[in-house]
């Protein structure tokens, strides 16, 4: 069970443990339901996501980045070839990533579409949350940079770079993006849960219901991805209950994305980012956290 934040904590508690953790895993799951939202799969939200990172609008360093191949791109985020091509070949044709003879790139023009733009936009003002809350729980942030001042466009691609290190970090345990996002959902529901139930009783009774409801997913298609993380022993079930399985997998998984993270956050620092006062930084405003019913 992890910690509700603020929960037990002393006031200047390192950036790391298991209020950390949930909190990168809350951050972690609402932009998957919103990627869910705006590109219908979770392979085509990575791609899109690896190819902006690769040579975007998001990274404020010098200089333009070289277009990125299908192939370095499929290596990059672990995609056989072919389904990062196909998945390519749509945003492309969808005009959210431009092809080009060397490569493909995201362009200025296709993040000001009105749909990737909410996208970008929640995963920014989610990352704002995320250091709200942080804040909040007593952990102590990096310090601002003071010599430089803070434009979001660096903290969408910090956002986006959150998201990959997610699959990656949590992809050994389950190669389908769909199925992951749904154990992560079921993880993070559990440990909300169990943590602060209605009227502050413990109730961490997560079922397929709540994890379909968390990302937006069919009952069908949550359903039948859930039985296969069962049947891999990557959930438990009693009855309709779920369970997360707390195993060494998991917990190296969960050591590497909060380390990770922890290298982000200290680069949104670099960025100018205002972390004394989070709250100024929202494009959009807060978002919601996931819903669990």
């Amino acid at each position: 069970m992890l910690p509700r934040p603020g929960k037990d904590l002393e006031a200047a508690a390192p950036l790391s443990g298991p209020v950390f953790d949930l909190h990168v895993l809350e951050f972690g799951v609402s932009a998957m339901a919103h990627a869910l939202e705006m590109f219908g799969s979770l392979n085509s939200a990575v791609v899109f996501a690896a190819t902006a990172r690769a040579c975007g609008p998001f990274d404020q360093s010098p200089g333009r980045k070289r277009p990125v191949s299908i192939n370095a791109l499929a290596a990059s985020i672990g995609r056989p070839f072919e389904t990062t091509r196909r998945h390519a070949i749509a945003l492309v044709e969808g005009g959210l990533i431009a092809r080009a003879p060397g490569g493909l790139s995201v362009t200025t023009d296709a993040i000001v579409e009105p749909r990737l733009a909410r996208f970008t936009e929640s995963c920014h003002d989610l990352l704002v949350g995320l250091v709200e809350d942080l804040g909040k729980g007593g952990l102590v942030l990096p310090p601002t940079a003071t010599d430089i001042t803070y434009d979001p466009r660096s903290g969408v691609g910090i956002a986006l770079d959150l998201i990959l290190a997610a699959m990656e970090s949590h992809g050994p345990r389950e190669e389908n993006f769909t199925r992951l996002a749904l154990l992560l959902a079921v993880e993070w529901g559990h440990s909300r849960r169990a943590d602060a139930g209605p009227d502050g009783k413990s109730d961490p009774m997560i079922r397929t219901s709540n994890a379909a409801r968390m990302l937006g997913l069919p009952y069908a298609t949550t359903s039948r991805n859930i039985d296969a993380l069962v049947a891999r022993g990557l959930l438990t079930r009693s009855g309709a209950i779920l369970h997360p399985v707390a195993d060494a997998p998991a917990i190296a998984a969960r050591t590497a994305l909060a380390n990770r993270a922890r290298q982000l956050l200290g680069r949104l620092a670099l960025c100018g980012f205002p972390m004394e006062h989070p709250g100024t930084a929202y494009i959009r405003g807060r978002m919601p956290p996931p819903d669990l019913g």
